[in-house]
């Protein structure tokens, strides 16, 4: 990764941000707090770019386009790429809201107002009426109103202190008044979603990239609507939770319609070969979130191995669940870091949910195992079929860039995530 892009596209994605809060939040008091935040009045502006994701979407956009400036230029390319990192970064706020809610019957007021909410996206990009988002989700202000948006983070320290320093200044809201803006960033949440589609309007990939956005709101009703998924259910389902097919969807259209005119996109495209790639990414994704690559890239005898050392600590733990003596031991098996992010905030898992739902420590362990040997199996054989997919795509494309993208964009998350998600100075998760 080129550092001079790298800033460049950072840079560029901040004041693009600031630029449109106008349009994305609808809180006067709100708006100016974020836009003192991100300018650099703020001595915290670096701190503050961080905890909201724009750190890692920039080393996200800098990894995945470098050299693919060819017959562009780099400012022009992270143009194009603005629109899906807007997007994402008023993803955080959505996805924020599933924290907590990872254990059945956990939080129910909260839990439906994410149903509500994903259900006035989908029904709204699936017929498009156009109202502003502020008249779509007028019904949930109330409810969104009593959560807390700092508390709904993986920072909240960070971010009350950021909100603080501003409080302090005359004639300001105070923290508590900052807190209450959950309603504020599902509003943006829902306007930058649309930029997306309005860049991409008139493409052939427009229809796709919606749908796909419409999966990820549905596939999140379902985790968190139904009382038990089956493993095949859940893998299924997790996969479109997250925002991969649409992200990648995009850069392909980008690369394929915007930028230049391949006269085999179509065809794949037709045949569902570039969007069954673009599958196979995000199932490679939603496992390497959720389980981190050092476990995933274990031998079967390693997995077993530290899952018996884990044994020893039933009596220590007393505990009726594996759920606290995994928490516990996350903490000091590096192994284990990518799943200690999921345990300690109550984030959906996909080696996590079954653990949830058992009886006792013992079962619980044993039901871990058998999932995790489950996910070992999948990314392994996903890999193989992702390569020979891609290399499918490379015979029948004269503009590859797209395909590129996605190549790239899986080898990022195999890096970011087999680093430690708690480290010093780490620019953070975000929400993909």
């Amino acid at each position: 990764m080129d550092q001079s892009q790298r800033e460049f596209t950072f840079a560029d994605t901040r004041e693009r941000l600031a630029r449109a809060l106008d349009a994305y939040l609808p809180g006067e008091e709100y708006r100016a707090y974020y836009r003192w935040a991100l300018s650099a009045a703020n001595p915290d502006r670096e701190l503050f770019c961080r905890i909201n994701a724009l750190d890692q979407l920039a080393n996200l956009t800098a990894s995945v386009l470098a050299g693919l400036d060819e017959g562009t230029d780099w400012p022009t390319l992270v143009g194009h790429a603005a629109p899906v990192n807007l997007y994402q970064v008023f993803e955080v706020v959505s996805d924020n809201l599933g924290i907590g809610l990872a254990a059945p019957g956990a939080d129910p007021v909260r839990r439906e107002l994410v149903l509500a909410f994903d259900a006035e996206v989908a029904a709204e990009l699936r017929s498009p009426t156009g109202r502003p988002a502020t008249e779509l989700l007028a019904d949930l202000r109330r409810p969104a109103s009593v959560v807390s948006a700092f508390e709904q983070s993986l920072r909240p320290k960070e971010h009350r202190m950021v909100a603080r320093r501003y409080a302090d200044g005359p004639g300001r809201p105070t923290v508590d008044e900052l807190d209450a803006t959950v309603w504020d960033g599902l509003v943006a949440n829902v306007e930058s979603g649309r930029d997306v589609l309005t860049a991409l309007a008139g493409t052939r990939t427009e229809p796709i990239v919606r749908d796909r956005t419409v999966y990820r709101y549905a596939a999140v009703d379902r985790t968190l609507g139904a009382s038990a998924l089956s493993r095949e259910e859940l893998l299924e389902t997790s996969v479109h939770t997250i925002l991969v097919t649409p992200t990648l969807g995009y850069f392909a259209s980008v690369f394929g319609e915007i930028l230049s005119s391949d006269p085999g996109y179509p065809a794949v495209l037709a045949d569902g070969s570039l969007v069954a790639a673009f599958d196979t990414a995000a199932l490679l994704v939603r496992l390497l979130n959720d389980v981190g690559t050092p476990l995933l890239e274990m031998s079967r005898a390693e997995r077993a191995a530290l899952v018996d050392g884990l044994r020893p600590r039933f009596a220590e733990n007393g505990s009726d669940s594996a759920i606290p003596l995994l928490a516990a031991a996350s903490g000091a098996v590096p192994a284990l870091n990518r799943l200690r992010k999921d345990l300690i905030h109550g984030e959906l898992n996909v080696c996590l949910y079954e653990v949830h739902r058992a009886t006792g420590a013992r079962e619980g362990l044993e039901v871990f195992l058998d999932v995790l040997e489950l996910c070992a199996d999948r990314y392994a054989r996903a890999r193989k079929l992702f390569a020979s997919q891609l290399s499918g795509l490379d015979t029948r494309l004269r503009e590859r860039r797209g395909v590129e993208v996605a190549r790239r964009f899986v080898a990022f998350h195999e890096r970011l995530y087999s680093r430690p998600y708690d480290a010093p100075r780490s620019s953070g998760d975000y929400a993909i």
